[in-house]
């Protein structure tokens, strides 16, 4: 949800903010209505008012964090002029940035996709724009021979899963390996590394080679 430059968020931002944070930390269940309107300082009414449910602002907050980083990906993956793998290494480093704005997003794109009930129909739409831009640029590196053959669903899906991962356990890395994600050289050379990983695994091989 975008605002004018200088016009201050309406209550309903708000509550999407302070709701981003909350679910990604403590999940549906664990996320509390209290601490989301405190969040926002707002009442406790103003959830009913503008979402009418907490399942509501729930999927609403999906919603609005999945619909830009899908709407990100698919222009990485799908302009003209750059070449597949190319392409690839942009799709990476898109979500490794968008990831850094909104660091909460892998947590709650891991939610979505772990529940048993599945996404709700509107996070699912932003999900498969997502997959879909993928599958695409993966099957046109297969098309003009630079990445090699396999399933395209699968191996476009495995374009976000290093960039979800390494977002996803960024607490353990600095605290494990003083790898911190916050710092500017570090996260550049984290996102070099995992491009030239992801580029290497879907590349087709050379004459000669596996």
């Amino acid at each position: 949800m975008k605002h004018r430059a200088g016009s201050p968020p309406d209550t309903a931002a708000l509550l999407l903010r302070a709701a981003r944070a909350e679910f990604a930390a403590h999940g549906f269940d664990g996320a509390s209505v209290r601490a989301i309107t405190r969040a926002a300082n707002t009442n406790l009414g103003a959830i009913t008012y503008h979402f009418g449910t907490k399942q509501a602002l729930y999927e609403a907050v999906l919603s609005d964090a999945l619909q830009e980083v899908a709407a990100k990906v698919a222009v990485a993956a799908l302009q003209s002029g750059r070449g597949p793998l190319t392409r690839v290494g942009d799709v990476v480093r898109v979500l490794f940035d968008h990831f850094g704005e909104r660091p909460e997003l892998p947590r709650l794109m891991l939610q979505a996709l772990a529940s048993r009930q599945g996404p709700p129909p509107a996070v699912a739409a932003h999900l498969q724009r997502l997959l879909s831009a993928l599958t695409q640029l993966v099957r046109d590196g297969q098309g003009d021979g630079s990445i090699r053959t396999g399933d395209a669903e699968l191996m476009g899906l495995s374009i976000i899963s290093n960039p979800l991962h390494l977002n996803i356990v960024r607490g353990p890395l600095k605290s494990f390996l003083r790898v911190d994600l916050a710092d500017a050289e570090v996260r550049e050379r984290v996102i070099r590394n995992a491009v030239h990983f992801v580029r290497g695994g879907l590349a087709a091989p050379r004459e000669g080679g596996v």
